[in-house]
């Protein structure tokens, strides 16, 4: 039989995000996917889309470009080890991550943010050990 608790969402995690290594020393602090900001924050910025939402005349493009924005201030939360190509120190904005996301030589740091905001086990709450035994 399964314990109940050990598939458990911690609500902080989800909204707060957590540390997770990407590459070359890189660590991202990644939300959940659908989090409540995220949720609101998608809400706020296809309000004036809606009826192209409605009507299903909506460009893909047009729907990407919101969810880059939304991501950039709701998912990617901060990182730590970024620098530039002169080993200058990148510091962590929306602003930043937003431009990130953007740059097709990127892709593949844009896709590991959806992925890991996508992954329910990140997002999960952790027991304490010898509580988990008497359960």
């Amino acid at each position: 039989m399964a314990n109940i608790e050990k598939i458990k969402t911690d609500l902080q995690k989800q909204t707060k995000g957590v540390w997770v290594d990407f590459a070359l020393g890189i660590e991202l602090k990644i939300a959940r996917a659908r989090n409540p900001k995220y949720t609101e924050m998608v809400r706020n910025l296809t309000e004036h889309l809606r009826i192209k939402i409605r009507d299903d005349s909506i460009e893909i493009d047009e729907l990407n470009e919101v969810l880059l924005k939304v991501r950039a201030r709701t998912i990617l939360l901060d990182w730590k080890n970024i620098e530039d190509k002169d080993g200058v120190a990148i510091p962590y904005s929306p602003e930043k991550a937003e431009e990130f996301f953007r740059d097709p030589e990127l892709q593949d740091f844009y896709k590991f943010v959806q992925i890991v905001s996508d992954d329910a086990d990140q997002y999960r709450k952790e027991l304490i050990e010898g509580i988990e035994k008497n359960l």
